[in-house]
């Protein structure tokens, strides 16, 4: 309104009454010639913050962290206005005291979550953080700078038994979609879509998680959405996805979860392509028509990779006779083929676990792989659903399926021919026992590899020190 005072296109100057209360006359003066004073919001994301610093190794004790903070803008605030952030005075007395009883109930809070490791439980609180070491769930807390209550959540909920429906909701209940809007009357709109979707959802329409597993599974489902507005939540929701997923990964892979790894993997896959595990990744193509499958089937083509090293003129053959008739739609389709991967997967074990050469139980021993795409890789991912280009990457998997456990994970890129090696522990018990290696694509379906191979255990190796005392006891 102020800005309209005048005559527009006449008037260079306005003159605007602002009519208040006599006691609240110095407030808006002050307000109107002085600006307000920018506040510190540190304290909002205080448990990341501190958690980043003591992964990087900043912070290495409850001292460190005081003396951290110090060099902070919150710090410099905490002295301008105590009593914004609850201080009854500037005394640094009183500073150190906040401080102090800050930072050890951010600590606590982070060691409850199993980010960080602390002393002794029997020592006092202030004791036993003299010495802080960050935990494999603070790094990856870090590293996909996700809240440390969601990796938390992730490692109490993650289990062997996981099904696809249980790892949306897990990923849905992740703290980074707490801010997920649920605008007015949006609940009674949220109810209408968890009829439509596949996997049933807890009924509390009005919980921002609620709505985020309704929007992931309309994403796969490919529903049109109601409104606008729904669009830009999805949209938001799939920006964040992949980097919790990876984290749900790797917290899964840290506990030895082999076939939970594995289907985290797979939902990673049907959110990027946009659809359900029993779709065909044959119609995932663009231009594709759906009696592909029959004709695949009538061809003697196994799969999406048999498909995609077809030479180009039977490929033509096999598309026209599942009905393309369009030129246009054909050279889309083979277009679309000839940028997706088709890798060939070889192994050796380079140092022992052969019927020549067994490996000793109980110890560790590296597995080395050869992954050669048929094709160069060129450019981003052919075919995904969500937001702006990925690139394209694979996950290397080693485990053993008969009791399910994951012995070693590995993410690769592999443009033209790449050689990795991987190290896992050998079982404790001599044998034989068959392992399997996966070759799992973090953006494809139906496109991933699967090799098995013999593992021969002979007996542990005895420790050096030990060898050394018999020998001065024979002496």
């Amino acid at each position: 309104m102020m800005g309209r005072a005048g005559r527009p296109q006449f008037d260079t100057t306005g003159t605007a009454c602002v009519l208040v209360q006599d006691s609240k006359k110095n407030f808006y003066h002050k307000f109107l010639h002085s600006p307000f004073p920018v506040e510190s919001s540190l304290l909002d994301c205080l448990h990341n913050y501190i958690n980043a610093e003591i992964v990087g190794g900043a912070i290495q004790s409850l001292q460190d962290a005081v003396d951290y903070l110090t060099w902070t803008f919150l710090f410099r605030r905490l002295l301008m206005n105590p009593s914004y952030y609850g201080l009854k005075d500037a005394s640094p007395e009183a500073v150190n005291a906040f401080l102090l009883e800050l930072l050890t109930s951010v600590l606590t809070d982070l060691e409850e979550a199993g980010c960080i490791d602390l002393g002794d439980e029997d020592d006092p609180a202030v004791t036993r953080m003299e010495k802080i070491e960050p935990l494999t769930l603070g790094y990856i807390s870090s590293y996909y700078y996700l809240d440390f209550k969601s990796v938390a959540l992730f490692q109490e909920d993650l289990d062997e038994g996981c099904e696809l429906p249980d790892l949306l909701t897990i990923l849905s209940d992740a703290t980074e979609y707490d801010e997920l809007p649920v605008r007015h009357n949006e609940d009674a709109i949220n109810e209408e879509l968890a009829r439509k979707v596949r996997w049933p959802v807890r009924e509390d329409y009005e919980d921002p998680h609620v709505k985020a597993n309704i929007l992931f599974q309309c994403h796969m489902a490919r529903l049109t959405l109601p409104m606008s507005d729904f669009i830009t939540d999805t949209r938001s929701l799939l920006d964040q996805a992949i980097r919790i997923l990876q984290a749900m990964i790797d917290i899964s892979a840290e506990n030895g979860y082999l076939r939970t790894t594995r289907e985290i993997m797979r939902l990673t896959q049907l959110i990027i392509q946009g659809c359900f595990p029993d779709k065909s990744p044959y119609l995932l193509v663009p231009k594709m028509p759906s009696s592909i499958v029959e004709t695949c089937e009538a061809m003697k083509i196994a799969s999406l990779p048999d498909l995609i090293a077809t030479p180009l003129k039977r490929k033509e053959s096999i598309l026209r006779k599942a009905g393309v008739k369009n030129n246009r739609d054909l050279r889309t389709i083979t277009s679309t083929l000839s940028k997706m991967p088709n890798v060939d997967v070889k192994y050796k074990l380079p140092e022992g676990g052969t019927e020549e050469s067994p490996a000793p139980a109980d110890g560790y021993i590296p597995l080395m792989v050869r992954l050669q795409r048929s094709q160069r890789l060129r450019g981003k991912a052919a075919i995904q659903r969500t937001g702006k280009a990925k690139s394209e990457g694979w996950w290397l998997v080693v485990g053993r399926e008969d009791i399910d456990e994951l012995l070693a994970l590995k993410r690769v890129m592999i443009r033209d021919t790449t050689t990795c090696t991987v190290e896992f522990q050998v079982p404790q018990e001599p044998g034989n026992y068959t392992l399997q290696i996966y070759l799992i694509s973090d953006t494809f379906c139906g496109v991933d590899r699967k090799r098995e191979f013999q593992l021969v255990v002979g007996e542990a190796e005895e420790e050096e020190e030990e060898e050394g005392t018999m020998m001065m006891m024979m002496m």
